[in-house]
């Protein structure tokens, strides 16, 4: 076999894998803990002898545990770490050292879960089990970093915490909870309280917690758990930074930290809320143990990048995952600050969302001087009859898909307007998609 014939066999074995998962109904009833607990332990319990961070919350998961990822590996390092949802590639769940999974090592790690499943069926303890879609692709990571030998591992939950799968690691570092909102109301609860006590459900016996201190509501209930786990307990607000500066498409602020005293960071966002999320990190790193210099905190902070978290794609255009409504509200309050003469917005989002909430925010914040919605891809997504129903006469125009939507917008942008495209993390793939192909054929 030539190494072409090599590449395309490699390449359609991942794409069979990637086609089984998807096959996977995604938003099934969940396995009982105990079940993907059995099964996790039928793996041997990897990850389970390293240091591991296991991060929930509504917003600002993602952004949490990349900066511990970025922290820890200036730190020198070996660090794996496991996210959701994906832009583009289930691949990129699974990260070290920043790198994606590859193709091959997917497949390999696919199929080693895949043959540990049969094993354990044929056991005869839970014959009908098979893990759910994010059950599947934790399995893969956590199999994968051991393989790697990560000497760190930084866990994102998938929805909620008591109930997730990753919440069958028993010794975690630290547990973090970042910004709790109202979200996925349907699987965690209708109240603010009852979602926070989902995410809390990950709090372990005797392990360190830091939360974002931000809702009274919120870190009562944070709080409460951990004196019921009997935890050492850390909120985290915005008291924990200072003298911001919003300039050149960075950020620059003193966190005051437990360990290191007063450190001078920059952050190479526009992201109003990323130095909260910065500071999060910071204390889950001072919590865990974990001994870093200042200046690796400094550097790891600074290096960061975090894909659709206010990202700019072209020269003033933002594209940013806000899909609820404090995930609408961070996105105004940094679209106010970026002095242009004209704000577009390219809206789309899921039909399980609280889509009149996040309307409401945008049009009556007089932020954008248009709005532009689209319709997803994705079954999940409003329709374009139901986009123009939603917004009615506050809107430019409902553009019938996102290559148009795209085209056009930037044919009529000038120099000094500014572009964001939020709504829906699938809008932000479908976007990133289109670059590429964009990127693609400039290259030709």
């Amino acid at each position: 076999m030539n190494v072409m014939d090599k590449e395309e066999r490699e390449s359609a074995d991942y794409g069979k894998a990637v086609e089984y998962l998807f096959s996977i109904p995604r938003f099934i009833v969940k396995n009982t803990p105990p079940v993907t607990q059995a099964f996790y332990r039928f793996l041997g319990s990897p990850g389970e002898d390293v240091m591991i961070f296991h991060v929930a919350g509504t917003n600002g998961k993602g952004s949490v545990c990349s900066y511990i990822a970025s922290m820890a590996e200036w730190g020198g390092y070996r660090t794996g770490m496991f996210t959701s949802p994906h832009l583009l590639t289930p691949r990129e769940r699974f990260r070290i050292g920043g790198e994606l999974i590859s193709e091959k090592e997917f497949t390999e790690v696919f199929e080693e879960v895949k043959g540990k499943l049969a094993q354990f069926k044929e056991s005869g303890n839970h014959p009908s089990y098979h893990p759910s879609f994010f059950e599947y692709l934790f399995f893969m990571a956590v199999l994968w970093f051991e393989k790697k030998e990560a000497e760190i591992i930084v866990l994102e939950t998938g929805l909620g915490g008591r109930l997730d799968a990753t919440n069958v690691i028993e010794h975690p570092a630290v547990c973090v909870i970042t910004s709790v909102g109202m979200d996925h109301q349907e699987h965690l609860g209708s109240s603010l309280a009852e979602i926070a006590g989902e995410k809390a459900g990950i709090i372990k016996a005797g392990r360190p917690v830091v939360y974002s201190n931000i809702r009274q509501e919120v870190s009562a209930i944070v709080e409460e758990k951990a004196r019921e786990k009997g935890c050492f307990c850390r909120g985290v607000g915005r008291v924990n930074r200072e003298e911001l500066c919003f300039a050149d498409k960075h950020i620059d602020f003193s966190l005051l930290t437990r360990y290191y005293g007063t450190i001078r960071c920059c952050l190479h966002t526009v992201a109003h809320y990323q130095p909260d999320n910065a500071a999060l990190a910071v204390a889950a790193i001072e919590e865990s143990g974990l001994r870093l210099t200042a200046d690796r905190i400094r550097e790891g902070l600074g290096r960061c990048r975090w894909e659709a978290r206010m990202e700019e794609i072209l020269p003033g255009v933002f594209l940013d995952g806000a899909h609820n409504e404090d995930g609408i509200e961070a996105l105004l309050e940094t679209a106010r600050r970026d002095g242009s003469s004209r704000r577009i917005l390219l809206f789309s989002v899921v039909a399980d969302k609280d889509y009149r909430g996040m309307k409401e925010r945008l049009v009556s914040s007089d932020v954008f001087h248009e709005i532009y919605a689209v319709p997803l891809k994705n079954a999940r997504g409003l329709r374009r009859q139901q986009l123009r129903e939603l917004f009615g006469d506050s809107i430019s125009y409902v553009f019938p898909d996102s290559r148009e939507a795209f085209g056009a917008i930037l044919a009529g942008k000038g120099e000094t307007d500014c572009v964001y495209i939020a709504g829906s993390l699938y809008l932000a793939g479908e976007i990133k998609a289109l670059l590429n192909q964009r990127e693609s054929f400039s290259e030709q």
